[in-house]
């Protein structure tokens, strides 16, 4: 899916984290997007095909992830400005994710205060099924965006940041978003529980609301996920043997997971 093309007009400013060396930057529809470029010398252009798929899937349970495009961005913009030059980003295609304003961030040095009213709290199980589905290694505190919602008295929950699904830890715990279809068949491992989920796993009613997730992602057409993985763009450099590695993968972990929530409920 590539909606209506956009294209960029003022870099506003580098963003203060991100191993990806994400920038945010005004386009020509009035809205300020996060920008990850495809060759940054961290993750790699891995994790903007991990961000793009991850983006797509979750869209089809109706997750909350901010709107996001894959823009195109060309050398000139990049010549033009002093930040982008110097990470040496290449222009095409980049993976770009809307701006959430106003949002705030959970506290990561302190616990996630009790009384916090989550309007979406019926989503919130679905998070937890699927980072297991995509295996997504990455999700923290500050993975996940809180927008005040005046009118309900609470806050509307998002999750950001997937470039580390698909994704594994080397022997010396360092991890990695460049799989590879070798890397991928010995996942999905079952996630590790975290403060955050069992912050988020308080807001189901009973195990019922993770299998209705696990349900709809069994229910989810084969040829939907196949349509998903070819409209990577090209120049992402995805091969049609990763592509039908990603493919395989995905279906292997849908199986699996009533096995996989099921042991997680149990340990958490």
């Amino acid at each position: 899916m590539h909606p209506k093309r956009i294209r960029p007009v003022q870099h506003i400013r580098a963003m203060p984290r991100g191993s990806s060396r994400p920038q945010k930057i005004l386009f020509s529809d009035g809205r300020q997007y996060i920008v990850k470029f495809k060759n940054n010398a961290r993750q790699g252009t891995r994790a903007l095909v991990n961000e793009y798929v991850a983006g797509q899937l979750a869209q089809l349970l109706s997750l909350p992830v901010p709107r996001f495009k894959v823009v195109d961005i060309p050398k000139t913009f990049i010549q033009s400005n002093k930040i982008l030059s110097q990470y040496a980003f290449t222009p095409g295609h980049q993976f770009a994710s809307e701006v959430i304003h106003p949002c705030e961030q959970l506290p990561e040095t302190r616990p996630i205060p009790k009384e916090l009213n989550i309007v979406n709290r019926s989503q919130c199980p679905g998070i937890v099924v699927f980072d297991q589905w995509i295996h997504n290694i990455d999700r923290l505190k500050r993975n996940v965006l809180l927008q005040p919602q005046p009118r309900k008295g609470g806050y509307k929950l998002y999750i950001i940041d997937h470039g580390h699904s698909f994704s594994f830890e080397t022997p010396s715990h360092k991890r990695r978003c460049s799989w590879t279809p070798y890397t991928l068949k010995f996942l999905p491992q079952k996630i590790k529980p975290n403060s955050l989920y069992n912050w988020i796993a308080r807001h189901a009613r009973n195990s019922d609301d993770f299998f209705k997730f696990v349900d709809h992602i069994q229910r989810i057409p084969d040829e939907r996920i196949c349509q998903i993985i070819a409209s990577i763009p090209h120049d992402w450099n995805v091969s049609r043997g990763e592509r039908t590695a990603l493919f395989t993968y995905l279906q292997r972990a849908k199986k699996r997971l009533p096995r996989l929530i099921a042991r997680y409920l149990r340990k958490s």
